[in-house]
Formats: structure tokens, sequence, C-alpha cells
């Protein structure tokens, strides 16, 4: 990092402002990348979210995302569940329907 700030420096108001940058980015992906189409990551975890050099947090590693469709309340999608163990969502491990709450529940 080109900051010479360390972890340990960060303010509570930068953590908040992280998690928030990395929640609008999920917000994106499920409502505005195009009109009828939503992203769902699959595996959202610390990792996964970088931070540039004024720390702005950006959503990353989209090798396991799945595009559905955006025209329903709630899009699911049956598919053999992947991502990090610890941050999946035990109701879609449970039933390998796959929600942009499954990608909420990872980000938390």
């Amino acid at each position: 990092m080109s900051n010479s700030m360390s972890r340990a420096d960060l303010t509570w108001i930068q953590r908040l402002q992280i998690c928030l940058d990395a929640a609008h980015g999920l917000k994106y992906l499920h409502d505005d990348v195009e009109p009828h189409r939503r992203i769902l990551h699959r595996d959202v975890k610390s990792s996964n979210i970088l931070l540039d050099e004024n720390w702005k947090a950006k959503v990353s590693d989209f090798g396991l995302s799945k595009m559905g469709s955006a025209n329903t309340q709630s899009t699911f999608l049956v598919t053999g569940v992947c991502g990090t163990i610890g941050y999946i969502d035990p109701d879609y491990l449970n039933t390998g329907f796959l929600t942009q709450k499954s990608d909420v529940y990872s980000l938390g």
C-alpha cells in the first residue's frame, strides 16, 4: 500500500466507510449493472474487497459469479454450491438456491 497508515491506524469512521463502499458495490451488482440482469458474486469475503490508495473499497474476483434475471423481487438460481467455507450463506449451502441475500450474508 502506498499509504503509510497501518491497519491499526484506521478510525471506526474509516472502517465503516469501507463497509459502506463494499455494500454499495454489491447493490450495484444486484440492481444496477443492466436493467434486466443482476450479478450474484458467490464469493464475497474480506480478501475479495480491495482498497485503493484512498481506502475506497472495491468488490473484486468475479470468477465464481453468476448473472441472473432481475425482473423479479427475489432472483434465485439453482446452482452447485461454491464459495469459501465460513462465508457461504447457510440457506444457499442447504438448498442450492442462490439469491442476492446470499451475497449480503457473506458480506456480513
